[in-house]
């Protein structure tokens, strides 16, 4: 069965839906699906007590200055949502991919409608990782979300080194570790370019800050702004 899901997957691309016309919509188990709301840090979107509501920017963000104007999800990392992602990125579930593509999709057009973005460019996995996987969800949704806005499409990262798997480090040692991560491709004019990075889930920004610094400081991107699905 996963081999027929892989090759359906590798049929779907560029074909909005194309598995929900084999498969019915699969039934999701009854867990919360929490959207992310304010108050929240202006740069990084890390929610602020209720207390800290009248606050712009996390301790966090005015400790370490950022290379991104501004980082959104458009649903807390819990419930629902850290299931689907799981399933897809780990359990090679392909056919709930169009409930991940519909909740960025609803991020982007909440946070992001009016901003002027002239190119997107998904956050890339290691050649290892990518044949462990077989896909690079973050390049999956790029792609899914350029073709429904009409916005170009940048693959113009990618990642040099391997590194430690990130959940269970603290914003230091994530740092640590993407360092030297990522490089820029040859090819892309990025100058003075509004760019967006994608990615699945944003816990600390370490590697949105490292792929972002990369952008503006090699690429000459003018402004990056970060939207994930899910912020943890």
């Amino acid at each position: 069965m996963d081999i027929l899901y892989t090759a359906l997957w590798e049929a779907a691309k560029g074909t909005q839906n194309f598995l929900s016309l084999i498969y019915p919509p699969p039934e999701l188990p009854d867990l919360p699906l929490l959207p992310l709301n304010p108050p929240f840090c202006f740069c990084c979107s890390r929610p602020f007590p209720q207390g800290l509501a009248h606050c712009r920017y996390c301790n966090q963000c005015m400790a370490y200055p950022r290379s991104f104007l501004f980082a959104r999800s458009g649903y807390v990392f819990c419930g629902l949502v850290r299931e689907v992602i799981h399933w897809v990125k780990y359990n090679q579930k392909y056919h709930l991919m169009p409930f991940l593509e519909e909740w960025l999709e609803k991020g982007y057009r909440k946070y992001l409608g009016g901003w002027n973005c002239q190119g997107v460019v998904p956050v890339p996995l290691h050649p290892r990782k990518f044949r462990q996987r077989g896909f690079n969800l973050a390049e999956e949704l790029a792609l899914w979300l350029c073709r429904r806005q009409n916005l170009p499409y940048f693959p113009a990262l990618e990642r040099i080194k391997p590194t430690q798997q990130q959940a269970a480090l603290a914003f230091p040692e994530r740092t640590a570790n993407v360092r030297g991560a990522f490089r820029l491709k040859r090819g892309f004019d990025l100058k003075d370019k509004n760019l967006l990075i994608i990615d699945d889930v944003m816990t600390t920004t370490a590697t949105a800050q490292a792929c972002a610094e990369i952008l503006k400081d090699r690429g000459g991107a003018k402004k990056v702004a970060v939207l994930t699905i899910a912020r943890s």
